[in-house]
């Protein structure tokens, strides 16, 4: 692996500003025996371009070892098919129809987390963990020292991008750190000197290196732009001479660099003496995309599964899920898993590992599944809602012509509801909605829907839907 390239002196990182520990929640102990965290979220990988969820032509070894060594999960799911919705519910516990965040903001400004749903950091920053977020935001402007940014929402430390949009750009003209700029000399537009996910990921080994300094439990959450559109990196490497499109070269090339920054995580736990009590997830916040002209078909990106980023179809909301940890998690080790979960049981479940009580959330602990336990809770059903998503070609051709309606999903046992209200925004489900069903035991690929064969089973679908939503205050 190439050396993360230096800071220069015009850009060097200030060493961030941390707040003194608050005292723990929850049960006092030895804080020192609580595990650490460090959850990876990649940013529209889809299903299917890993290795080890069957992708042929893009190499990710490091991810592929980190699923033998671990618990992989076939039935693992993002909470949206996009990404701002997905990422708040995954920071929250909420899922789309409770959560503050229900799409993706507009050009003209961000969204930001609801003030009184409080985040992963939040939680583990109270119990006296160091927290650290590294890479993209998302949930406010672009602005320091505000009460939207992630220091004033649970992050001890924070650097990269501020918002949504910012996330877009991988040789941007500044970075944040914390609530101050960061320039970037010489980047301009797709270009420059300095490669931001190489800076976000060198900030991500300093935090850990100074947390184990100070012996601190920790979440680190490594949120790289990896490999959402454009499809820019920094070198095409092994696919440089591929008789491919460039497109499909440079989207190669992103993700098997994410796939060395995984690795470069994994070993640095390694040896630091960490990884023994640091449990590390790996995981994506939507289906793959196919912007700036990406031919998902080409890497087969969604599997076996219809659809891609923005569909409530599987191949727009089942994504990569794995679990690692060689000590904590031994019994699991090199096992897979069709446990049906979904990001937002993320909070409920580092709460259960270091020994704390949750806030109220929609999330179960996976504890169980996670260790091997057996006996470990089910959701009653599990739920995504769409709202405005923007739009591509293949999205809107798998929607057949509804890409842009409000839609909304549940899936109860082997059953899948997914329902499309009459317009773009939100209405109460019924007889103005249109529904399909679909068996995902027989039928995977959600080709064969049965809405008129099984209605008591669309009814069923139909009354959890309206149970999940909340109206916003």
């Amino acid at each position: 692996m190439q050396a993360l390239p230096a800071l220069s002196p015009q850009a060097e990182v200030r060493e961030p500003v941390v707040a003194a520990a608050p005292k723990p929640a929850g049960p006092a102990g030895n804080l020192a025996k609580r595990p650490n965290f460090v959850l990876i979220l990649a940013d529209d990988l889809g299903f299917g371009e890993v290795g080890c969820y069957g992708q042929k032509k893009i190499k990710t070894p490091r991810i592929d070892r980190m699923a033998k060594e671990g618990l992989r999960f076939t039935d693992a799911y993002a909470p949206a098919p996009v990404c701002a919705p997905s990422r708040a519910s995954l920071l929250t516990g909420l899922h789309t129809g409770h959560s503050a965040v229900r799409r993706n903001p507009p050009k003209t400004g961000e969204i930001p987390l609801g003030a009184n749903e409080p985040t992963i950091g939040e939680m583990l920053q109270a119990a006296g963990y160091r927290t650290g977020l590294f890479g993209k935001w998302g949930f406010g402007p672009n602005s320091g020292n505000n009460n939207t940014n992630p220091n004033a929402r649970g992050f001890t430390d924070f650097f990269g991008y501020m918002t949504h949009h910012m996330a877009k750009r991988y040789y941007p003209e500044f970075l944040w750190n914390n609530g101050q700029h960061y320039p970037l000399p010489g980047n301009k537009g797709d270009s420059g000197p300095l490669y931001g996910p190489d800076l976000i990921m060198q900030r991500a080994l300093a935090f850990l290196r100074d947390a184990d300094r100070q012996g601190q439990p920790f979440l680190l959450t490594l949120t790289l732009p990896l490999p959402h559109a454009p499809s820019v990196t920094r070198a095409l490497g092994q696919y440089r001479t591929k008789d491919w499109r460039r497109q499909d070269k440079a989207h190669a090339a992103q993700i098997t660099q994410l796939d060395t920054y995984v690795g470069t995580l994994l070993d640095e736990l390694r040896r630091l003496g960490l990884a023994d009590n640091t449990i590390v997830v790996f995981t994506s916040d939507n289906g793959p995309h196919e912007e700036d002209g990406v031919q998902h078909r080409f890497f087969d990106s969604n599997g076996p599964y219809r659809g891609v980023k923005r569909n409530l179809y599987e191949g727009g909301i089942r994504v990569p899920f794995i679990v690692w940890s060689p000590k904590l998690l031994r019994k699991t080790a090199k096992k897979r898993t069709t446990h049906p979960t979904i990001q937002y049981d993320l909070m409920a479940t580092f709460a259960d590992f270091a020994g704390i009580r949750a806030p109220k959330n929609d999330g179960l602990s996976l504890r169980k599944v996670w260790t091997g336990a057996g006996g470990a809770p089910k959701h009653e059903y599990l739920y995504w809602l769409r709202l405005h998503a923007g739009s591509t070609r293949s999205h809107r051709a798998e929607d057949q012509g509804r890409g842009k309606r409000c839609a909304a999903a549940v899936r109860f046992g082997e059953w899948k509801l997914v329902g499309f209200a009459p317009g773009t925004e939100y209405s109460t489900p019924g007889k103005k909605w249109t529904y399909e069903l679909y068996n995902l035991n027989q039928d995977p690929g959600e080709r064969r829907d049965l809405a008129k064969a099984r209605p008591a089973l669309v009814k069923r679908g139909e009354r959890y839907l309206k149970r999940s939503w909340r109206p916003l205050d």
